[in-house]
């Protein structure tokens, strides 16, 4: 495949802004997570959902599940890019069923079985148990979730239309090219965003089912596509980061008319047909909220990605050391953060407590994990492949 002249120029650059990007969008699962749970709005539809609950981690849930995965698959797109031009369209193929696909393979019937083991084990000495235990007896056909590893399911059959989109030389170039341009991504990649998610619920749910989802595609799979970009036309992310403020102004905006116009959080019996109907919530579209919704994605992923680009593009010895731990972190953190959050469902303490010690708690026993038994295993060779020495490889999405 042709190379561009920014592609010559920085192909072997270390990309630090991305490795500190992706490190946070993953860590900033542990928040997201930890926040559902003292969340009112989700008091019927989270496992570790408890009694004691407050607005503001409606708000932290909301406002991060704007940004989080959707900067995640951005990053990914950039660093599927850099993976081809360093090692062509086939190993990057190869190197992502490694990497993403199998670690999917191995880690969700763990998620799996440790959800449920869990679950049984504090239905059986809370205090106060979720709404969602009592929902169980209801449902007459569970449908398998992936869970929060719907990234890894969803990034690979990203990857593999990216791989085949690679293999079309002319083409791959001038679509990458014009992915790259004002006209995209100011008026086609909020419209193409838009269209996907007018017919889900909002605020949107995970695409989490195993089977593919088209709206994901337009939706995460195009972000992907945006990032790839921004790879091959590396120079364009100057030009654009002195929109940053302009940015920040539509994201405020959009935020507050979003949050303003929001509807109810699902009751139950809502919550009961959707999961009889596959996880599925008919809802009537609300264009101004859809339009509102897309802007505050788009805007506030910018943000995040400019303000990466511009402040977080330096070498730190920590940041490295997260970003190689974030991976297993946030693949096994859920079940930790559960484990610790029934546990305080018994408690008295405030809600804030409560939220900083799960997040604190899960934080340090992932970390530890990850030091003890999978940085120098074939654990942490079979999710990150061994350390090289060749300069510019970063660690992948």
């Amino acid at each position: 495949m042709e190379t561009t002249k920014d592609e010559n120029m920085i192909k072997h650059t270390r990309y630090h802004y991305i490795d500190n990007l992706r490190t946070i969008a993953l860590l900033l699962g542990i928040v997201f997570h930890a926040a559902l749970a003292y969340g009112a709005s989700f008091q019927n539809i989270w496992l570790t959902s408890d009694v004691t609950n407050h607005i503001v981690f409606d708000f932290i849930a909301k406002w991060t599940h704007l940004f989080r995965m959707p900067l995640f698959f951005v990053i990914a797109g950039f660093c599927g890019a850099l993976l081809v031009n360093l090692r062509g369209e086939n190993s990057y193929l190869f190197n992502r069923f490694k990497r993403v696909f199998l670690p999917f393979l191995v880690f969700l019937p763990i998620i799996l079985g440790s959800t449920l083991a869990i679950s049984f084990w504090a239905a059986s000495f809370v205090q106060y148990r979720p709404p969602i235990f009592e929902l169980f007896e209801l449902v007459e056909s569970p449908t398998i979730s992936t869970m929060h590893l719907w990234f890894l399911f969803n990034l690979f059959q990203f990857c593999c239309v990216f791989w085949l989109l690679s293999k079309w030389q002319s083409g791959f170039q001038a679509i990458m090219g014009f992915i790259s341009r004002p006209i995209f991504l100011i008026a086609v990649l909020p419209f193409v965003v838009g269209v996907s998610m007018s017919q889900q619920m909002i605020p949107f749910p995970p695409p989490d089912k195993l089977f593919p989802q088209l709206w994901s595609y337009g939706f995460y799979g195009v972000l992907f596509l945006v990032g790839a970009s921004l790879f091959h036309h590396h120079s364009v992310i100057r030009r654009y980061e002195k929109k940053i403020v302009y940015l920040l102004l539509i994201a405020v905006v959009s935020s507050y008319f979003y949050f303003a116009h929001l509807p109810a959080p699902l009751a139950i019996v809502d919550v009961v047909t959707a999961i009889n109907n596959g996880g599925v919530v008919h809802v009537e579209v609300d264009a101004f909220l859809v339009v509102m919704q897309t802007l505050a994605i788009l805007s506030w992923t910018a943000v995040c990605y400019l303000s990466g680009y511009k402040w977080l593009n330096k070498p730190n010895n920590l940041s490295r050391y997260l970003s190689d731990a974030s991976y297993w972190v946030y693949l096994i953190h859920l079940p930790i953060l559960m484990i610790i959050q029934f546990v305080l469902i018994n408690t008295s303490f405030n809600v804030f407590i409560k939220f900083n010690v799960s997040i604190l708690v899960t934080f340090v026993l992932s970390i530890l994990s990850y030091h003890l038994f999978v940085r120098s295993t074939f654990i942490g060779t079979f999710l990150n492949g061994k350390k090289r020495s060749v300069k510019g490889f970063n660690k992948l999405a």
